[in-house]
């Protein structure tokens, strides 16, 4: 006999309330598992559900009960879920443990790895702080792993001269990238790429020279 065509017997009605879930209506009735009924859960989310697992208290709620419970379990544990500096840790944890992570291909792709100890968030709130404002988890060797040693917070410029992909360049016994000579010899980023890049400029004449005339393109 098709699935849903049993005589249904009245075992709850519209309205009736368990734990998070209101009643709304009957569904169908399944000849191993029972009736079921759309539920209304007190998070406004609706969802069919066995009427038996909801009458023996098996199912209290739509699912948010659990996830409510969870984050609090948490939060009795140390306090800090859903903070700035938990969501730092648990970021971390996504770029070099999870593959389906945007930026899993920079981390732990490249090898990229966090201490035995980090793995646990009071170790790692321990080692680094509190997150100051305005800034970010950044490892002050690009190429290293995320450690106590190998981690600060820094700011958006910070991490962005501390990016893989600067360019180095070595001048006078000093070696920094080409934002940090930029500012140090206050001679325009764009000026210093065209000076080096395109027109070909030893390093000596791009960083010597102050003034910039351009004319048809060139300097």
């Amino acid at each position: 006999m098709p699935t849903g065509i049993y005589k249904r017997k009245i075992i709850i009605k519209k309205g009736d309330k368990f734990g998070e879930l209101t009643a709304i209506k009957f569904i169908e009735t399944k000849k191993k598992s029972g009736q079921f009924w759309l539920f209304r859960c007190d998070c406004k989310v609706e969802k069919i559900i066995c009427v038996g697992k909801v009458k023996a208290g098996h199912t209290k709620s739509c699912g948010c009960l659990v996830e409510k419970r969870l984050k609090e379990g948490l939060n009795l544990k140390h306090g800090m879920y859903g903070t700035k500096i938990y969501m730092s840790w648990s970021n971390m944890k996504n770029r070099c443990l999870n593959k389906n992570h945007p930026k899993f291909k920079n981390y732990g792709y490249r090898g990229i790895t966090i201490c035995s100890e980090w793995t646990k968030f009071e170790n790692f709130y321990k080692d680094i702080g509190e997150r100051p404002v305005g800034k970010t988890l950044d490892r002050i060797d690009n190429n290293g792993n995320y450690n106590k040693e190998n981690c600060k917070w820094s700011t958006n410029k910070e991490q962005s001269n501390n990016r893989r992909d600067n360019h180095l360049i070595a001048y006078e016994g000093k070696t920094q990238n080409m934002k940090q000579w930029s500012e140090e010899l206050e001679i325009e980023y764009n000026t210093l790429i065209h000076r080096l890049l395109n027109s070909k400029w030893s390093i000596k004449r791009a960083f010597e020279t102050k003034k910039t005339t351009f004319f048809l393109g060139r300097q």
